[in-house]
C-alpha cells in the first residue's frame, strides 16, 4: 500500500485552523451566562399544586333539642359555598337549613328529628366543581351535648345553721352534674361543690347574718357521654340577714316621713284638744259654788248668765227669734150666746177682771 505524504505547507494551514478553532470555542465559553441554580431552572417546569385543605367542622347539640355543625371560612378565603354531607347511616343526605356568614355557607342548623346522640354521626364537606377536595369527619354527638342553665332555685333554711339550695332543669336529672357556686357578702371569691345526678344542694353552718348568693350550671354527666362543656350560670339567688343597697327608699321613709308625720299628727290633735276646750267652756258653765253666790248677787246683779260665763252671744242664740201675744184665760160665769169663749168677744190684750198681775221679785241684798 502506497501512503501519500503530504507537504509541510499544507501542515501548517492544518494547524492554523486548528488553533482558530480552539480560539473560537473558548470565546463561546466566555459569553455563556451564569449557571442557574436546581430552583431557578425549576421555574421553567410546571409542578402540579396541592389544594388548600378544608376547613373542620365542629358540632354542638343545645339540650337534644337542636344542633349546629359550623366550620371556620378564616383560615382561607372560600370563593364558593362548601356543601355539607352526613348519615349515621347509609344514604347519605345533603344539610336542609345552612347557615350564612354573609353570602357564603358557614355551618348546618339540624332539627331534634335529625339528632341521635348515641349513634355516630358522619359528616363530609365538599367544595363544588373542585375534584377530590372534601373533608370527612366522624363524631360522636352524645361528646358535644350542652343542656340549658338550671333554673327555678329556691333556698330555704332547713334548720338554724343549714340551707338547702334546690333547682329543676328542663333535661333529665340522671345525665346531668352539676357545678354550685356560693359566697357570703364578706368572701372574696366563689367557692365551689360538684353535684351528681340530684338537684339538691345543703349548706352546713350558715351565719344568719351574712347574706348568702348561689349559682348553678350543668353538664352532660360521664353516665351519658363524656361531654366537657358546661352550661350557662343560673340567676343567683340570694339568703341572709342584710337586705340588698339598691334600695334607698325604704330608710328614707323610716327615717323622713315616718317621723314626720307623727309631728304632724300630734299638732292636729293639739289644735283639737285646744278648740274642743274653748267650745266646752262655752257650752257647759260653770258649776254654782255657795262661796260664789255672793258674787252673782253683788257683781252680777242676780244675771245668771254672766255669772255662770255663758257668752252673750251663746245667749243670744237661746233666745226664741219669734213673738206672740199673750192670751190669758180665766173662769167667768157662764153665758150663753156668743160670749161662750172670752178671747173670741174681747181682744186678748184686754185682762180678765180676775186676772192678778205676777209679783215681783228683788234681788236686793237686805240691809
Amino acid at each position: 500500500m502506497k501512503v501519500k505524504l503530504r507537504s509541510q505547507p499544507q501542515v501548517a494551514s492544518l494547524r492554523m485552523l486548528l488553533l482558530l478553532a480552539l480560539l473560537g470555542a473558548a470565546m463561546a465559553l466566555r459569553t455563556l451566562p451564569p449557571k442557574r441554580s436546581l430552583d431557578t431552572m425549576a421555574g421553567f417546569f410546571p409542578e402540579s399544586s396541592t389544594p388548600a385543605p378544608l376547613p373542620k367542622v365542629q358540632c354542638w347539640v343545645f339540650n337534644v333539642e337542636f344542633m349546629n355543625c359550623t366550620w371556620d371560612n378564616s383560615s382561607g378565603p372560600q370563593s364558593t359555598n362548601l356543601t355539607l354531607y352526613y348519615w349515621y347511616r347509609e344514604p347519605r343526605k345533603e344539610c336542609g337549613q345552612y347557615i350564612f356568614t354573609g353570602s357564603i355557607t358557614s355551618g348546618c342548623w339540624f332539627g331534634s328529628e335529625d339528632i341521635d346522640i348515641y349513634k355516630n354521626f358522619n359528616l363530609d364537606l365538599l367544595a363544588p366543581g373542585e375534584a377530590g377536595r372534601h373533608s370527612k369527619q366522624e363524631i360522636k354527638l352524645q361528646d358535644q351535648v350542652i343542656p340549658w342553665a338550671p333554673d327555678n332555685l329556691t333556698v330555704s333554711n332547713v334548720s338554724d345553721s343549714q340551707l338547702e339550695l334546690n333547682w329543676t332543669n328542663s333535661y333529665k336529672a340522671m345525665c346531668l352534674e352539676h357545678l354550685v357556686q356560693y359566697k357570703s357578702d364578706i368572701d372574696s371569691g366563689w367557692t365551689e361543690q360538684t353535684v351528681q345526678q340530684r338537684q339538691q344542694f345543703v349548706l352546713p353552718s350558715v351565719d344568719g347574718h351574712k347574706l348568702y348568693t348561689f349559682r348553678v350550671r350543668s353538664r352532660f354527666s360521664p353516665y351519658c357521654g363524656n361531654a366537657q362543656q358546661w352550661s350557662q350560670w343560673s340567676h343567683v339567688v340570694q339568703w341572709g340577714g342584710r337586705r340588698p343597697r339598691e334600695q334607698p327608699s325604704l330608710p328614707l321613709l323610716e327615717t323622713v316621713l315616718i317621723p314626720l308625720g307623727l309631728l304632724t299628727g300630734f299638732i292636729i290633735l293639739i289644735t283639737m284638744l285646744t278648740r274642743l276646750e274653748r267650745v266646752w267652756v262655752i257650752l257647759m258653765p260653770r258649776i254654782p259654788n255657795l262661796k260664789s253666790l255672793d258674787d252673782l248677787v253683788t257683781t252680777h246683779q242676780g244675771n245668771f248668765s254672766t255669772w255662770s260665763g255663758v257668752s252673750k252671744g251663746l245667749a243670744e242664740s237661746l233666745q226664741p227669734d219669734y213673738s206672740e201675744r199673750l192670751c190669758h184665760v180665766s173662769e167667768l160665769p157662764p153665758k150663753t150666746g156668743a160670749q161662750a169663749e172670752g178671747c173670741e168677744v174681747s181682744p186678748c190684750s184686754q185682762h180678765s177682771p180676775y186676772w192678778v198681775p205676777p209679783p215681783s221679785y228683788s234681788l236686793d241684798p237686805e240691809p
